[in-house]
Protein backbone atom coordinates (compact mmCIF):
# COMPACT_ATOMS: atom_id res chain seq x y z
CA UNK A 1 0.00 0.00 0.00
CA UNK A 2 1.50 3.78 -0.95
CA UNK A 3 0.40 6.49 1.20
CA UNK A 4 1.90 9.78 -0.07
CA UNK A 5 4.45 11.79 2.45
CA UNK A 6 3.22 14.76 2.95
CA UNK A 7 0.09 14.02 5.02
CA UNK A 8 2.06 12.18 7.56
CA UNK A 9 4.88 15.37 7.60
CA UNK A 10 1.96 17.39 8.33
CA UNK A 11 0.66 15.21 11.19
CA UNK A 12 4.24 15.17 12.24
CA UNK A 13 4.51 18.81 12.23
CA UNK A 14 1.37 19.52 14.14
CA UNK A 15 1.94 17.25 16.65
CA UNK A 16 5.73 19.38 17.22
CA UNK A 17 3.37 22.23 17.62
CA UNK A 18 0.81 20.37 20.17
CA UNK A 19 3.43 19.37 22.04
CA UNK A 20 4.82 23.33 22.56
CA UNK A 21 8.69 22.55 20.66
CA UNK A 22 9.41 25.24 18.92
CA UNK A 23 12.56 25.31 16.06
CA UNK A 24 14.16 28.44 15.52
CA UNK A 25 16.24 27.77 12.64
CA UNK A 26 19.24 30.69 12.42
CA UNK A 27 18.71 32.75 8.73
CA UNK A 28 20.32 30.98 6.07
CA UNK A 29 21.07 26.96 7.86
CA UNK A 30 19.14 24.40 6.85
CA UNK A 31 17.13 21.83 8.73
CA UNK A 32 19.12 18.77 8.53
CA UNK A 33 17.50 15.54 8.07
CA UNK A 34 18.21 11.16 7.78
CA UNK A 35 16.62 8.32 7.46
CA UNK A 36 17.11 5.15 8.98
CA UNK A 37 14.44 2.58 8.25
CA UNK A 38 11.15 4.08 7.99
CA UNK A 39 12.61 6.56 11.09
CA UNK A 40 13.14 10.28 10.08
CA UNK A 41 15.42 12.04 12.48
CA UNK A 42 15.24 16.32 11.99
CA UNK A 43 17.67 18.69 13.74
CA UNK A 44 17.04 22.38 13.57
CA UNK A 45 20.29 24.31 13.47
CA UNK A 46 21.65 26.04 16.69
CA UNK A 47 23.13 25.35 19.90
CA UNK A 48 20.77 23.05 21.17
CA UNK A 49 19.80 20.00 19.57
CA UNK A 50 16.28 20.69 18.66
CA UNK A 51 15.12 17.09 17.34
CA UNK A 52 12.53 15.24 16.42
CA UNK A 53 12.14 11.60 15.92
CA UNK A 54 9.35 10.18 13.59
CA UNK A 55 8.29 7.12 12.50
CA UNK A 56 5.26 7.22 10.35
CA UNK A 57 2.76 3.51 10.08
CA UNK A 58 -0.41 2.69 7.93
CA UNK A 59 -2.74 0.01 7.96
CA UNK A 60 -6.24 -1.03 7.06
CA UNK A 61 -8.47 -2.94 9.48
CA UNK A 62 -11.72 -4.38 8.92
CA UNK A 63 -12.00 -1.68 6.09
CA UNK A 64 -10.59 1.27 7.61
CA UNK A 65 -7.74 3.10 6.82
CA UNK A 66 -5.34 4.40 9.51
CA UNK A 67 -2.50 6.27 8.91
CA UNK A 68 -0.33 7.66 11.60
CA UNK A 69 3.13 9.18 12.98
CA UNK A 70 4.83 8.23 16.45
CA UNK A 71 6.77 11.79 17.24
CA UNK A 72 9.05 11.76 20.11
CA UNK A 73 10.56 15.36 20.44
CA UNK A 74 13.74 15.01 21.99
CA UNK A 75 14.23 18.13 23.75
CA UNK A 76 11.39 18.05 25.93
CA UNK A 77 11.27 14.12 25.77
CA UNK A 78 7.24 14.45 24.77
CA UNK A 79 6.29 11.07 22.62
CA UNK A 80 2.85 11.50 21.00
CA UNK A 81 0.99 9.84 17.96
CA UNK A 82 -0.99 11.66 15.40
CA UNK A 83 -2.88 10.88 12.21
CA UNK A 84 -5.62 9.50 10.50
CA UNK A 85 -8.45 8.92 11.36
CA UNK A 86 -7.50 10.92 14.90
CA UNK A 87 -6.56 8.99 17.80
CA UNK A 88 -8.64 8.87 20.72
CA UNK A 89 -6.48 6.50 22.41
CA UNK A 90 -3.15 4.76 22.12
CA UNK A 91 -1.23 2.40 23.83
CA UNK A 92 2.99 1.92 23.34
CA UNK A 93 4.93 -0.24 24.62
CA UNK A 94 8.32 -1.37 24.07
CA UNK A 95 9.52 -4.98 24.59
CA UNK A 96 8.27 -6.09 27.53
CA UNK A 97 8.58 -3.36 29.50
CA UNK A 98 5.06 -1.67 31.04
CA UNK A 99 2.58 0.03 28.42
CA UNK A 100 1.82 3.74 28.34
CA UNK A 101 -1.31 5.08 27.36
CA UNK A 102 -2.69 8.48 26.38
CA UNK A 103 -6.29 9.08 25.60
CA UNK A 104 -6.39 12.72 24.33
CA UNK A 105 -8.41 12.94 20.58
CA UNK A 106 -6.32 14.21 17.54
CA UNK A 107 -2.80 14.88 19.23
CA UNK A 108 -2.88 11.92 21.56
CA UNK A 109 0.36 12.52 23.68
CA UNK A 110 1.61 10.60 26.37
CA UNK A 111 2.24 11.27 30.26
CA UNK A 112 5.61 13.08 30.36
CA UNK A 113 6.65 11.56 33.12
CA UNK A 114 6.15 7.67 31.52
CA UNK A 115 7.27 8.44 28.43
CA UNK A 116 10.82 9.35 29.68
CA UNK A 117 10.98 5.87 30.27
CA UNK A 118 10.07 4.90 27.45
CA UNK A 119 12.69 7.09 25.32
CA UNK A 120 15.75 5.61 27.11
CA UNK A 121 14.32 2.02 26.83
CA UNK A 122 13.83 3.19 22.87
CA UNK A 123 17.52 3.44 22.73
CA UNK A 124 18.07 -0.30 23.70
CA UNK A 125 14.97 -2.17 22.85
CA UNK A 126 14.29 -4.60 20.09
CA UNK A 127 10.57 -4.38 19.74
CA UNK A 128 7.92 -1.47 19.62
CA UNK A 129 4.01 -2.31 19.95
CA UNK A 130 1.50 0.42 19.31
CA UNK A 131 -2.26 0.35 19.27
CA UNK A 132 -4.30 3.16 18.24
CA UNK A 133 -7.69 3.50 18.51
CA UNK A 134 -10.04 5.89 17.23
CA UNK A 135 -13.64 6.38 16.87
CA UNK A 136 -14.39 3.88 14.07
CA UNK A 137 -12.13 1.15 15.32
CA UNK A 138 -8.82 -0.05 16.32
CA UNK A 139 -5.08 -0.67 14.95
CA UNK A 140 -2.53 -2.80 15.37
CA UNK A 141 1.47 -2.44 14.95
CA UNK A 142 4.66 -3.32 15.95
CA UNK A 143 7.95 -1.81 14.58
CA UNK A 144 11.50 -2.09 14.97
CA UNK A 145 13.21 0.74 16.79
CA UNK A 146 16.27 0.77 14.68
CA UNK A 147 16.05 3.34 12.97
CA UNK A 148 15.07 5.46 15.67
CA UNK A 149 18.59 4.43 17.13
CA UNK A 150 20.76 5.51 13.83
CA UNK A 151 18.84 8.24 14.35
CA UNK A 152 20.56 9.18 18.01
CA UNK A 153 24.03 8.28 16.26
CA UNK A 154 23.32 10.62 13.45
CA UNK A 155 22.41 13.48 16.17
CA UNK A 156 25.44 13.23 17.90
CA UNK A 157 27.49 12.84 14.41
CA UNK A 158 26.20 16.03 13.76
CA UNK A 159 27.90 16.92 16.81
CA UNK A 160 24.10 18.09 19.28
CA UNK A 161 24.26 17.08 22.33
CA UNK A 162 21.42 15.19 23.87
CA UNK A 163 20.27 15.85 27.85
CA UNK A 164 20.88 12.70 29.85
CA UNK A 165 17.62 11.99 32.32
Amino acid sequence: MTITKSPLRRTAAQLALALGTQFCAASGLATQRFQADEWITECEPGTRADCSITVPFWQIAHGQKGSFALVVTLPTGNIGIVGQPYPVRAVLRVDKNPAIECRETRYCIFPTARAAAVVEQLATGALVLIDVYTAHGAFSFSLTPKGYQAGIAQIRAWGYRLSTR
